[in-house]
Formats: structure tokens, sequence, C-alpha cells
């Protein structure tokens, strides 16, 4: 049931028959070249070591029928982890044809859990416990108290989903992750943490037709999310989540394109987290179709101007679910939309929460007869204004709850932002 040929210095090749019985193979620290195909034979094998083997170059991933649940690839294990190795170039020979013939049911990957990192960096990180519970970081949070923060429903779904069957997830890679192009065509589920080579996802690859999750923490190359591409295809992302990019300035970035073309990309888009994003400028272009999103929360994202810029669309009803706004310490933001005359119907919208927004000139025009109005609960000063600048046609459309007195204790103190660029 267990065999270990660790450290057998001169072993080059192995041949595994009739080990029906076999759950753990060790070949840590031989001389190991290529990945042993017969392996893929021990159909009850569950756990694989190839540790030290600095020959090991290529994996004839086209020949595997079957992959342990466990497949260590490097001197750091994670317990749990499907794959996991430093140097995503052993994927380099999965093409695209292999890729869909492992996903499908009964391949071999079917179901896979790929952990790209640096073993030394990756004890560090570990150490320090940045795992997905959310953590809300200011120093004065008395005033938030009474605002159960929304990020926190849907953070631990994104850690336990069980619908999620292909995750990857890349944590202080040693260099530019390069040969995962078909691994991304399959995957579900992407977790990038203090990557310091990756611009844009859409670097990565152009399309990302089943990913359904996205969650970011402390690229700081990144500069967007994702690049206008005519061939993306991800019509499935269902969840955005970016803390600590301090070089990105858009979620989407949109040059060279018309603004009068309609998207309907993220069509299927519910839920977008962001959080110290200091160089955000604004978040979504209006033209693109976001007829499934939820939930918004912006946090501590100070040269924020602008929640949707270039607001084109003459369709009233472009953001049918959503029904709840955070906004939080955005001394730059001066509206959610970026042209007042825009109207909008927003049947679903129930609350806006906001704190520390002191420039937000006007809250965006509704029409239609609504059922409940929406919710906004901010600073009383803030409040007054808003409803002051407000026709007397909309003054029906909005609720202004009376914030807690701790709501409104930074009124009168002055906001210095200071952006080094």
């Amino acid at each position: 049931m267990h065999l270990s040929l660790h450290t057998c210095r001169s072993l080059e090749t192995v041949c595994f028959y009739d080990l029906e019985e076999l759950e753990e193979l060790d070949l840590s620290a031989t001389a190991i070249k290529e990945f042993p195909v017969s392996i893929s034979e021990l159909h009850r094998l569950k756990r694989l070591h190839l540790l030290a083997l600095p020959q090991l170059r290529r994996i004839s991933w086209h020949k595997l029928q079957h992959i342990p649940e466990v497949l260590n690839l490097d001197q750091c294990e994670i317990v749990g982890s499907r794959i996991h190795l430093m140097d995503s170039r052993l994927f380099l020979s999965l093409g695209d044809e292999d890729v869909k013939k492992f996903v499908e049911e009964g391949g071999p990957l079917q179901s896979f859990h790929i952990s790209i990192s640096s073993c030394n960096k990756g004890d560090e990180i570990k150490s320090k416990d940045i795992g997905f519970t959310y953590r809300f970081h200011h120093k004065k949070s008395s005033c938030y108290n009474n605002i159960p923060l929304i990020a926190s429903t849907f953070d631990h779904q994104f850690e336990q989903s069980p619908h999620i069957n292909r995750h990857v997830e890349i944590s202080s890679p040693e260099r530019y992750p390069t040969g995962l192009e078909g691994i991304f065509k399959a995957t579900e589920s992407l977790s990038m943490c203090d990557d310091a080579f990756v611009s844009s996802l859409s670097d990565l690859n152009d399309e990302f037709p089943e990913l359904k999750e996205c969650k970011l923490r402390r690229c700081h190359h990144m500069d967007s999310i994702f690049k206008s591409n005519s061939e993306y295809q991800g019509t499935k992302l269902q969840i955005i989540w970016a803390f600590d990019l301090q070089k990105m300035t858009r979620v989407l970035d949109m040059k060279n394109v018309s603004y009068n073309f309609h998207w309907e990309e993220f069509s299927a888009l519910k839920h977008v987290h962001l959080e110290r994003c200091p160089r955000l400028e604004s978040i979504f272009p209006g033209h693109v179709e976001l007829s499934s999103l939820e939930t918004l929360s912006v946090l501590n994202c100070g040269n924020l101007r602008s929640i949707f810029y270039y607001h084109e669309v003459q369709d009233e009803d472009q953001f049918p679910r959503l029904h709840t706004m955070q906004l939080h310490e955005l001394p730059n933001l001066l509206h959610l939309c970026e042209k007042q005359s825009v109207t909008l119907q927003m049947e679903e919208w129930k609350k806006l929460h906001f704190r520390g927004c002191w420039n937000l000139q006007w809250l965006p025009l509704l029409v239609g007869a609504r059922s409940e109005k929406v919710e906004v609960d901010g600073e009383m000063r803030q409040c007054e204004k808003l409803r002051a600048r407000m026709p007397d046609d909309q003054i029906s459309c909005y609720y202004f709850k009376s914030p807690p007195p701790l709501a409104s204790f930074r009124e009168h103190v002055k906001n210095k932002i200071f952006l080094k660029y």
C-alpha cells in the first residue's frame, strides 16, 4: 500500500505493474527526467510525492489516464491540494485538445486544485494568515458597527463553494505563470495573491469561458483586471473580489474601443467587492451588460470618481437585480453614474450605505413605479445635501434613514488625501 524510493539518486526510469493496492508512492530526490506514465494505471493511488526532482522537465499530460488525489511536485506540501508545484511550465505540453479530453466526464482533470507558489514565500504568507476571511482595515471603525459588510456574505461562499470543481491558486510566484493557457480554459475559480508579474488577467488568457469566481490580493503590477478583447468569453463570471491592488485604475480597460458598442461579457456577474485600490478612478463603463449584478461594495479607494462611466445606454432597466450598494471612504467620489440625465429603473435597489463620501454630488434618477423606497444611510450633512439637489419627482423614490450619532462624528474633520504616483 505504501512504497518509497526516496533518495535513490541513480534512479532514472520506473515502471509499475500489478500494484493494485498501492495508495502512496514517494519518488522524491531521484534522477527521474520524465513523469512515469505507468503511474496512471495505479487507480487506487491517492498520494504521489515527486519532491526535489531537478531533472524533471516534462509531463506527458496527453498520456495520463489517472491523477492521484494529492500530487506534490515541489518541496512545499499543501494538504488537500490536487497539484502543487513551483514551476508552471510543466503544463506547457497540455494543449487545447488535451484539456477538452480531460475535463470530460470521467477524465483525470474533471476536478482539480492547482496551487503554484514559491516554497519560502509560501511559508511566510501562510504564517500571516491571509485566508479568505474578510477583515475590515480601519482604525476608527465605530461608525461602521451598525453596518454588516456585504462582502462577508459571499467571501465565505467563495472559499467553500461546493459547485467549484476546477480551481487555480497562484501565490507569490517566482516567475510569470507561463504554461497555464490550456488550464485557464477549464478553470472555474482563480485566486492570485502577491503576484508581481501579471498586469491583467487578459494577459494570461484571452478566453476564460468557464471562470465563475475571481479573487485578487496584493497584485501590485496589475493595472486592470480585464482588458477589452473581442475574444473574451467570460460569460459565466459571478464574483470579482479585489483587495490592495496599488496600480489598478479600472476594472475593465476600454482603450481603443467604441463606447457605442454594447458588451454582454459580464451578464452573469453578481457580486463585486473592491477594497484598498488607491488609484482606482472608475469601475465599469455604462455600456457593459450587468443584468445579474446584485451587490456592489467599494471601500477605501481614495481616487475613485465614478462608479459607472461613459453612460450612454438607452435601456432604462440596465441593473434589474442590483439591491445593495456599499461605499466607504471614497472622498473623491462625485457620482454613481457619470451623467446626471441618465434615468434608471433599478426596481430591486433597496439599500445604499455610504460613509466618507463627502464630494458625492447626486444620486441616480429613477423611473417607474416602486413598491419600496431606496434606503439611504449616510452622514446627516451629506444626506441633506443630496436631498436638496434632488428633483421633486425623485424625493418619493428615496428614504433617507437617520444615522446613529457615531456615523457623523467626522463631519467637521478636514480630509487630506495624498496619492503618490
